[in-house]
């Protein structure tokens, strides 16, 4: 495939001039020849003055994104699967037919709007994490911001729970952060790779018992990563208290 060009989350125009700005998505991993629209054919064959082997990019242009996706920022993609299920109309496009012109940013949001995943099970402490807080307090933020899912009763945490747990406890009211748009499995095989593996045996029990409460033992197997399958299938549950952002 040709060099890689625009990323998810860039701000594109159609260099032909016959379309309206829009966002990348997602990137397909399939080449514009390989990719159909139904009832039209492949990509490349209403493409003709671009590579067959260029890569898929999906773009939502800027009226749809902000009436579906207002709080969207970038750096994941939106699978094309929920794209289809939110019945968000989105084009396709040969990567070198697109130029980027600017990217999307983190946004700002108060923390008390941050909501822990439910699955999530490891509480921290202040006392050992007092260099942390004070880093964070004298930064005014976090090294990098959290991710987050955008839900109808505010933000669902999936990455940096102790980065915000941190700012609450240094005093901050408000936090920039990413945020995608996933759907609930998505979301809990997003949150079991940044999060299980890492996790002692006491914690990961409790998570593993929070997910079964939540999917069937299928979804289960698409959610757990492949190394820890075998627990997800034998671990006992064990209960415990999970903070919101308490020590």
């Amino acid at each position: 495939m040709p060099e890689h060009t625009v990323s998810v989350g860039d701000v594109v125009e159609d260099r032909e001039g016959t379309s309206p700005d829009g966002v990348v998505v997602n990137r397909v991993p399939k080449p514009v020849s390989e990719w159909y629209v139904r009832g039209q054919g492949p990509v490349s064959e209403h493409n003709p003055a671009y590579p067959a082997d260029d890569r898929t990019i999906i773009v939502v242009y800027f009226d749809r994104l902000g009436s579906q996706y207002p709080n969207y920022t970038g750096g994941r993609a939106i699978p094309v699967g929920k794209l289809n299920s939110d019945g968000v109309k989105f084009y396709a496009f040969p990567e070198t037919r697109l130029r980027r012109i600017n990217s999307l940013k983190p946004i700002e949001v108060e923390i008390a709007a941050l909501r822990p995943a439910p699955y999530h099970a490891r509480n921290f402490s202040a006392a050992a994490n007092r260099q942390y807080i004070d880093a964070i307090a004298d930064r005014g933020r976090p090294k990098a911001p959290p991710l987050v899912r955008d839900c109808p009763d505010g933000f669902e945490l999936l990455n940096g729970h102790k980065r915000v747990w941190a700012s609450y406890v240094a005093g901050l009211e408000s936090l920039s952060v990413e945020c995608i748009y996933l759907d609930d499995l998505a979301a809990a095989k997003r949150w079991a790779r940044y999060h299980l593996e890492a996790y002692t045996a006491e914690e990961r029990a409790v998570a593993l018992d929070r997910l079964r409460g939540r999917f069937d033992d299928t979804q289960l197997e698409r959610i757990v990563p492949s190394q820890l399958a075998p627990l997800a299938a034998s671990q006992q549950p064990v209960r415990t208290d999970g903070g919101r952002y308490d020590d």
